[in-house]
């Protein structure tokens, strides 16, 4: 009953939302702004970040460059001193500063931004429901800093290497606009980013009984097709990037039968307990009524 109480007084009227959303709002936009001006005040850290890929330090680099050596190989080494970056526009350089901090501060930002919505959507679901999806507010950020991190440090790296190194002609020498590289460092991340939301959108629609562990075996190879095309779509126009996307959006979406499967066995678990429960009542019920039964006959009898 108390559950009950507390689900009907976390009800509000229309006005009463949109002044919540926009106190939300006011917050977000308030934490943001500080980010913002901490991260454009520190422009050499945020921009080492940048540009850190195309230095032969980078971690990634490194390890490729100790791979090609452990096998004799070349093909795997990675050349990034061969991308030369320019700037052809009189603000060019000031608006990558503030594009770098503007995108530093929505990443520092987002875990923040995640649960204001969740405590903004939290009093319009059930008691049970709000303690369950406390799950997605926390789960959501980390694989979102999962995939930044690694289309950062795995398919930035790999796609400047290619698209910076890559020549029609040896007449024609690579100069890339330092907009153009900051695009596809940012593009690349994000889209990774994004990629690895997927156990949470499987989760969440396996809970709503929309999806199931048997449906997403039987058409795995249409989920190929579409996270091929899905790779295609996020990523920049090169097959390096586009694979090394798909790859862990398919293990994502193995990973994801395996949460469905979960779901599903807690769920018929849950039933199962329950219809146990409805017999025992059923049971108690039929040995009360018969106990009362018996009582009567025996007033009855006496009488």
């Amino acid at each position: 009953m108390s559950n009950q109480v507390n689900y009907d007084e976390a009800e509000m009227t229309f006005g009463e939302h949109l002044d919540e959303l926009r106190k939300i709002l006011i917050r977000v936009i308030v934490v943001f702004s500080l980010l913002f001006i901490v991260l454009f005040a520190l422009k050499g850290i945020v921009l080492d970040v940048v540009f850190a890929p195309i230095r032969e330090t980078f971690p990634t680099n490194r390890l490729f460059a100790w791979l090609s050596e452990v096998l004799n190989s070349e093909v795997l080494k990675i050349s990034p001193e061969n991308v030369e970056l320019f700037n052809n526009k009189m603000a060019g350089q000031f608006m990558l500063h503030i594009k770098s901090s503007f995108v530093g501060a929505f990443v520092l930002a987002f875990p923040y931004l995640i649960w204001e919505l969740w405590t903004f959507v939290k009093p319009a679901l059930p008691p049970e429901q709000r303690r369950k999806s406390i799950r997605y507010a926390v789960e959501c950020p980390i694989w979102f800093v999962l995939g930044l991190l690694f289309g950062y440090y795995i398919i930035a790296p790999l796609a400047i290497n290619f698209l910076g190194n890559y020549q029609v002609s040896g007449q024609i020498k690579n100069i890339i606009d330092v907009s153009s590289f900051m695009t596809t460092v940012i593009s690349v991340s994000f889209a990774a980013a994004l990629a690895f939301q997927l156990p949470i959108l499987i989760r969440l629609l396996a809970t709503m009984g929309i999806v199931s562990a048997d449906g997403m075996r039987q058409y795995r190879k249409i989920a190929v097709a579409a996270l091929l095309i899905f790779a295609a779509i996020i990523t920049p126009p090169d097959v390096v990037s586009q694979v090394l996307i798909f790859i862990p959006c398919y293990a994502l979406y193995e990973y994801g039968i395996v949460i469905t499967q979960r779901i599903e066995s807690q769920r018929a678990r849950e039933e199962a307990e329950y219809q146990a429960e409805m017999e025992a009542r059923k049971a108690a019920q039929a040995g009360e009524k018969k106990e009362d039964d018996e009582s009567q006959e025996a007033v009855e009898d006496k009488a």
